[in-house]
C-alpha cells in the first residue's frame, strides 16, 4: 500500500510541475504578446512618419512650411469605405492620425481636426523631433482610460540643416486589441489542450500500472486451470530447479569474471618485473665509472 502511495506521489509530482511549468510559460506568453505587437506598430509609424515627412519636404522648397495639401487627401481617406479581413478581422476604415508642428511645437496641421493652434512642444515625441532625434510616445485621448491610448511617432521636417517643423503619425492602441486577444485566445487554448492531452496520458498510464499486475495473475491462473494435470509440489518443484539453475548461472558469470580479473592481474604483474629489471641495469650503465673499475672492465671484456 505504501509503495502505490509512493508511485502515486511521484506521478502526483510530475503532474504538478509540468502544469506548473506550462502554466508559467502561457503566463509569460500572455505578458509579451501585447509589447511585441506594440513593436511591430511601431515600426510601420516610424516609416510613415518619414514618408509623410519627407512629402512635406518636397512641398516646403522655398523654405516655408506648406500643409495645404494634407487636408484634402485626409478627408478622403477618411470618407472610404473598405473591407479588408486580415487574420480573422475586418477592417472598415482608416484610423491614421497626423500632426504637424512648427518649429515652436504650435500644431498648424491635425487630421482630425482637433489641435490646431495648440502648443504641443512639450510632448516627448514633439520635442526630440524638433531637435532632429527620433521621438515615440504613447498618450491616452481621455484622461484615465488606457483603451483610448494613441501611439505616435514623430519625425523632423527639414529644410536644409534648418528643421522646419516636425510630423507625428499616430494609430490607436484598440486597432491592436483584436490582434491581441486573438492571440491570447489561442495561446490559452494551445496551453490548455497540451495540459489537458498530458492528464489524459498520465491517468492511462497509472491505470495501466494499477491493473496490469492483476491481469497478468489472471492470466497465470486461467493458464494453470487450463492445465489437464496440475500439482502444486509439481510446480514448486520446477520454480525452485529454474530459480536454483539461474543461481548457478549467475555464480559461473561472476566466477569467470573474477578469473579474468585475477589473470590479468597476474600478466600486468609478471610483464612489469622483467621491464623493471631491465630498467634498472640501464640505469647502472648510465652512472660514471671509477677508473679502476673501467680498467678493470676493459680487462674482463678483453678476456
Amino acid at each position: 500500500m505504501s509503495r502505490m502511495s509512493r508511485r502515486s506521489r511521484v506521478f502526483l509530482g510530475i503532474l504538478l510541475a509540468y502544469v506548473l511549468g506550462v502554466g508559467g510559460l502561457i503566463y509569460r506568453q500572455l505578458e509579451d504578446i501585447d509589447p511585441r505587437y506594440r513593436e511591430s506598430a511601431e515600426e510601420s509609424l516610424v516609416e510613415t512618419a518619414q514618408l509623410m515627412a519627407s512629402w512635406i519636404e518636397v512641398q516646403s522648397g522655398d523654405g516655408q512650411l506648406h500643409t495645404e495639401g494634407l487636408q484634402p487627401v485626409f478627408d478622403a481617406v477618411y470618407a472610404r469605405r473598405f473591407k479588408a479581413t486580415i487574420f480573422g478581422f475586418e477592417k472598415t476604415r482608416v484610423e491614421l492620425r497626423m500632426l504637424v508642428v512648427d518649429p515652436r511645437g504650435r500644431v498648424v496641421f491635425d487630421a482630425a481636426g482637433r489641435h490646431v493652434g495648440e502648443d504641443f512642444s512639450n510632448w516627448r515625441d514633439i520635442s526630440l523631433s524638433l531637435s532632429g532625434e527620433y521621438g515615440a510616445r504613447t498618450s491616452p485621448d481621455v484622461d484615465g482610460d488606457p483603451n483610448s491610448s494613441v501611439m505616435y511617432v514623430s519625425a523632423p521636417i527639414r529644410h536644409g540643416e534648418r528643421v522646419l517643423g516636425a510630423v507625428s503619425v499616430g494609430k490607436p492602441t484598440q486597432s491592436l486589441g483584436h490582434f491581441v486577444q486573438a492571440a491570447r485566445h489561442k495561446t490559452v487554448l494551445v496551453g490548455s489542450i497540451a495540459v489537458v492531452a498530458v492528464l489524459i496520458f498520465v491517468l492511462m498510464l497509472s491505470a495501466w500500472l494499477v491493473t496490469r499486475p492483476f491481469g497478468l495473475m489472471a492470466d497465470f491462473w486461467a493458464h494453470v486451470r487450463a492445465q489437464p494435470h496440475f500439482s502444486v509440489s509439481h510446480f514448486l518443484r520446477h520454480a525452485w530447479r529454474t530459480l536454483h539453475a539461474a543461481m548457478d548461472d549467475l555464480r559461473d558469470t561472476l566466477a569467470g569474471r573474477n578469473y579474468v580479473t585475477d589473470y590479468v592481474q597476474t600478466l600486468t604483474h609478471e610483464v612489469k618485473s622483467p621491464l623493471s629489471a631491465i630498467r634498472g641495469a640501464a640505469e647502472l650503465l648510465q652512472e660514471p665509472m671509477p677508473d679502476e673499475d673501467r680498467v678493470r672492465f676493459a680487462g674482463n671484456i678483453a678476456r
